[in-house]
This record gives structure tokens, C-alpha cells and sequence, in this order.
């Protein structure tokens, strides 16, 4: 029997083209194009424009599609197909949309098996307009909100709709990005009875305050994942979340500048169970990053990029207690010099390490001698990408590594093109 006649085996094949020779697929016989046609429609991209030209073609395929990305002028007819033809949608992301009342009425009226809505440089989408209309969506988990540059400081994100948004909504991934927050306390979470289902919270430049970051996190006993970026976070901020997070597993708190030493001790105290850590470009310096590798020892990825104060006291003690470290980021940190590679003692994450950056820091490619830091590197058995400045990169020692090494794959990295 031809393997190809076989519909489970077709189907799973055809999972993996791209649009364009799906599109031939469903030309070859029937049977292919009962296979095919489904996965085609799967994922539809959408506009206006599209559907104007095409709405029969839309129309007649509309039950099979399970995620759409919708962009541009989306009114009347547009938006009735989106909400009362693909009844089995269950992924949506709304881009440069003009929101109004209506057109999210009926929106969230037909939409009820959403699991996944995203808003992305939409006008007209702030607190007020989408709280109320969000708890009709039963089965929401994942909320995206881009909040259109021109519209980051009004004031239409309130303190009772971000509560019923937070407290009505069976939400577990949460993104905003943009509007300033900074007036909002959230007391009705707060004074909500009920633990909210939150496992993953991404703000990016919302002033969120600390009281009401507080309220948030202690009512989120399965938050895992906190990404706080550009929100003037400070020690009390990493306070609220030592005290409240103790099973958080991802933490970014990139560019946190006002943040001392102390605090961040404590959160590497209080949260053992971290796996990935950010907090590249901080003035992080070596009495918490040793705390860090005594009390967190699960650590896989760490990103330490440009924390200029870090040196190799602390360093070789991260890289002789984290075993299991898989994703290493040091470019930048210029006070590691070549001390910092040249332990006697062997690299506790050899047989697991597989990304390591060591671009601009503190190694003199023309005196220092790289022999034990090429020693070293060999001892990683899986390493798969080197990241190095140019001089390092062209020092004898490192040339006959790598000539030796085929698996591995070298970036010659500058610092204001350093990988973020």
C-alpha cells in the first residue's frame, strides 16, 4: 500500500508545508484535498481587503479555521464573520484595529470557544472597553494587550475594570504592553476570596505600583513565569516578589537599574525554584550572583549580560555549583578578565551547557594566555553556539579549537549588536 493513501500519515506530512504547496496539495486528487484542505485553513490571515475580494471562498471555509490573524479596518460584515462563521475559532489576534463598542460586542458574543485573543496597536482598546465584554468568553486563558502608541496615557484603564478583568476572567497568561498603570491599586483583587488561575505575567512599561503588584502576586499562587520590564522597578519591587512568588520558575527584570544587591539577594533566597533568570544590564554585584548560585541550583538559562560589576570571584562560583546551566549570557561584562576562565576546577554544567557568551569582557586577546579557557571549552560536550568578540575570536588557541570542533558555531559579536 502506497504510505501517501494513508490518512493519518498524509495528514501529519502535511502539517509540515508551507502554504504555497499546500495549496498544490489539494489539486492532486480528491482524497488529498479532503486531507489537505482542512490543514490549509487552519491558520487564516485576514483583512477587509481579503475578504471583500474573496467572502465566498471565506464563507465556505470558515468552520475550519482555528486561529486568525486580523488586521486593518475590520467593521460590520468583517467582524459578523469573524464572530458568527468561525464557530470554532479558538485563537485570535486583532491588529491595528479601530475598536468601537459595537464591533466588540459582537465580537465577544461569538467567540466562545477563544482560548487565545490578542490585541496588538488596536485603537480603542483600554480597561474600560474590554473588561466588561471579556468575562462573556468562558474559555479565555490568554490575554495579549499592545496598546497603541498614541493612546499609552489616557485614562481609560480603571481601577474596577482591571479587577473584574483580573477576577472574572479564567486568565493564566497575561501581557500588557504600554498604558500607564501607575494610578491603579487593584484592592479588588485584593478583597477577592478566590486565588487567581495567573501562571505567566508580562509587563512592559506600565509603572505598575508595588501595592498593587503585591495585591496581584499574593492572590497568584501558580505564578511561574514574571517578566517586568521598563517599569522603574526598584528594591521594594523585588521585595513584593521574594515574598509572594516562591514557586516562580521564570524571572526577567532586564535593565533594573535602581535595584541594589541586597534585594536581589533576597529573591534568589526566596525563589530556589528558578530556572531562567534575566537581569542583563543590572548593577547586580558578586555577593548576590554568589547567592544566586548557592540557593538556586536549577538555573538553566542566565542572562548576565553588561552587569558591569560582576567579577571572577563570583563567576567561578556560578560555573562550579550550577549543573544544569544550558543558556550562559556574560557579553559585556567587562571586569570578567581572563581569571574568570581559567579555574583549575571543572565547569559544573559541562555535559549541559549548549550557549555560552563571553563577547566583550574583560579578556586581552594580544597578552592573555586562553589555553585553560580553550581547555575548558572542550570539557562541554554539548556546546552549540560560542559567542566571542572579534580580537578573542582570532587568537590562535581558539582558531584550533574551533577547527577541531564542527559542531560548533562561532558569533563574532560587537557590543552594540550583542544578542539581547
Amino acid at each position: 500500500m502506497n504510505p501517501l493513501q494513508i490518512p493519518e500519515l498524509l495528514s501529519s506530512i502535511c502539517h509540515h508545508l508551507d502554504r504555497k504547496t499546500l495549496v498544490a496539495t489539494t489539486q492532486v486528487c480528491l482524497n488529498w484535498y479532503q486531507i489537505c484542505t482542512p490543514i490549509l485553513w487552519e491558520f487564516c490571515s485576514f483583512s477587509a481587503e481579503q475578504y471583500g475580494a474573496y467572502h465566498d471562498v471565506f464563507d465556505d471555509h470558515a468552520r475550519l479555521i482555528r486561529h486568525m490573524d486580523a488586521q486593518n479596518r475590520l467593521i460590520g460584515a468583517e467582524m459578523r464573520f469573524i464572530a458568527q462563521q468561525c464557530i470554532n475559532l479558538g485563537s485570535l489576534t486583532l491588529r491595528y484595529y479601530q475598536a468601537t463598542p459595537s464591533s466588540l460586542d459582537i465580537l465577544c458574543d461569538g467567540i466562545p470557544r477563544v482560548q487565545y485573543l490578542s490585541f496588538e496597536l488596536c485603537r480603542g482598546i483600554n480597561s474600560s472597553s474590554i473588561a466588561p465584554r471579556l468575562t462573556r468568553l468562558p474559555n479565555l486563558t490568554h490575554l495579549d494587550i499592545i496598546v497603541h502608541t498614541q493612546e499609552r496615557g489616557n485614562g481609560d484603564w480603571r481601577e474596577d475594570d482591571m479587577a473584574l478583568m483580573l477576577t472574572r476572567c479564567p486568565l493564566q497568561y497575561l501581557k500588557i504592553v504600554g498604558p500607564d498603570l501607575s494610578h491603579i491599586h487593584l484592592l479588588g483583587v485584593q478583597r477577592h476570596t478566590s486565588p487567581l488561575p495567573l501562571v505567566h505575567l508580562h509587563l512592559v512599561s506600565t509603572f505598575l505600583s508595588e501595592n498593587a503588584l503585591k495585591n496581584l502576586l499574593c492572590k497568584s499562587p501558580h505564578l511561574s513565569t514574571l517578566i517586568l520590564l521598563h517599569n522603574a522597578n526598584k528594591n521594594s519591587t523585588v521585595q513584593v516578589i521574594a515574598e509572594n512568588c516562591p514557586n516562580l520558575r521564570m524571572l526577567e527584570l532586564k535593565n533594573s537599574k535602581s535595584i541594589a544587591t541586597a534585594a536581589f539577594d533576597s529573591v534568589f533566597k526566596k525563589c530556589p525554584l528558578l530556572t531562567n533568570l534575566d537581569i542583563s544590564y543590572t548593577l547586580i554585584y558578586d555577593a548576590a550572583v554568589i547567592a544566586l548560585a548557592q540557593h538556586c541550583p536549577k538555573l538553566q538559562i542566565l542572562d548576565l549580560s553588561g552587569c558591569s560589576r560582576v567579577t571572577h570571584t563570583a563567576f567561578l562560583e556560578l560555573l562550579t555549583a550550577l549543573t544544569c546551566l544550558r543558556h550562559l549570557r556574560v557579553g559585556g561584562c567587562t571586569k570578567l578578565k581572563i581569571e574568570a576562565f581559567s579555574g583549575t576546577a571543572p565547569w559544573a554544567s559541562r555535559q549541559t551547557l549548549e550557549v555560552l557568551d563571553i563577547s566583550s569582557v574583560g579578556i586581552c586577546a594580544e597578552s592573555d594566555s586562553l589555553d585553560m579557557l580553550v581547555q575548558h571549552l572542550g570539557s562541554l560536550t554539548r556546546l552549540r553556539h560560542l559567542y566571542l568578540d572579534e580580537g578573542v575570536s582570532q587568537h590562535l588557541a581558539i582558531e584550533r579549537f574551533l577547527a577541531q570542533t564542527s559542531s560548533v558555531s562561532l558569533s563574532i559579536t560587537q557590543p552594540e549588536t550583542r544578542p539581547s
